[in-house]
């Protein structure tokens, strides 16, 4: 039996989790990311965490190798952070330095093209050859597979659809736009929008449920969000055609609830709305870049990616 291990690069937590090859999960930790983020101090919490993981196996030379997914601008082929936003971070050699603590192989992905993958070749997207993964959590972000081929684009950008318009002269998002579907139906604006009405800290997770059991303001809150993804999802689909829509990330934890809000939006704003793509919740939600990570050995190993 063969394992591996994969690790969630977060602004606030490092997440860990060993599996088999068939992704059963043997062992999950999570840790907080320090507060400078220092680069040495971060990279040895990964090592000391990925340690930790390690003493589950009985025989550890069975570990196939580690998957690291991180935010930001990632250059693959050399296993570098380019740039991330979130941690502060340019230029670090993160293969070649965990490589120096951790004597196994290393790869390095971006955290939603991770959670892609796990849903690609191991949950929702097995059976489709073109579709769409959008990850909404505190941001959003997407993936496009083609031909069972992840798009990366030009400069490695591809499907940033966080970013796209869709409300001009709406809410001021984080990139100095306004109207971006990220400052309207993520987990952060829904939180953000809920401070604005309440005057109170309120968490994704109780803004969901509250609105669940439709408490005001929180249910106008969450049927405003899926409104505006809804459209961006139907942008999406009428760009790329693609088989199926796969969405993952923290918000999608809430499950039905929310995926039955934002089909009734999708639907509507469709051209096509007798053949539609594919709406469907990820296998692996909130957990998806984890679990990618942790895929990444097994597929470099078989030549799938």
């Amino acid at each position: 039996m063969a394992y591996s291990i994969g690790i969630d690069l977060g602004g606030t937590k490092i997440a860990g989790v060993l599996v088999n090859e068939q992704l059963d999960i043997l062992a999950y930790e999570k840790i907080p990311v320090e507060t400078e983020r220092r680069i040495e101090k971060v990279l040895n919490d990964i090592a000391s965490l990925a340690q930790l993981l390690m003493k589950k196996l009985k025989k550890q030379n069975e570990l196939v190798g580690m998957g690291i997914a991180c935010p930001g601008l990632i250059d693959i082929n050399r296993g570098v952070m380019v740039y991330s936003e979130n941690l502060n971070w340019r230029n670090v050699p993160v293969v070649q330095i965990l490589s120096e603590k951790l004597n196994f192989p290393f790869y390095l992905e971006h955290d939603v093209r991770s959670g892609a993958i796990a849903e690609v070749f191991f949950g929702a997207g097995k059976k489709y050859r073109n579709l769409v993964y959008v990850s909404v959590g505190t941001g959003i972000s997407g993936t496009l597979i083609w031909e069972r081929q992840f798009i990366r684009g030009a400069r490695g950008i591809s499907a940033e659809l966080g970013h796209i318009i869709v409300e001009p002269g709406g809410p001021l998002c984080r990139c100095g736009n306004a109207g971006c579907l990220e400052a309207l139906s993520s987990g952060s604006a829904m939180e953000r929008e809920a401070y604005h009405l309440t005057k109170k800290p309120v968490s994704g997770a109780v803004i969901m449920q509250k609105a669940l059991e439709n408490v005001s303001p929180y249910t106008n809150i969450v049927h405003q969000a899926a409104y505006y993804f809804g459209i961006g999802l139907a942008n999406i689909a009428q760009i790329f055609d693609p088989e199926a829509i796969v969405l993952g990330g923290g918000v999608s934890e809430s499950g039905d609830f929310w995926l039955k809000l934002v089909e009734s939006y999708y639907v509507k704003h469709q051209f096509w709305s007798f053949s539609l793509p594919d709406l469907k919740l990820g296998t692996f939600k909130g957990k998806a870049s984890v679990m990618g990570a942790a895929g990444l050995p097994f597929l470099k190993k078989e030549g799938l990616l």
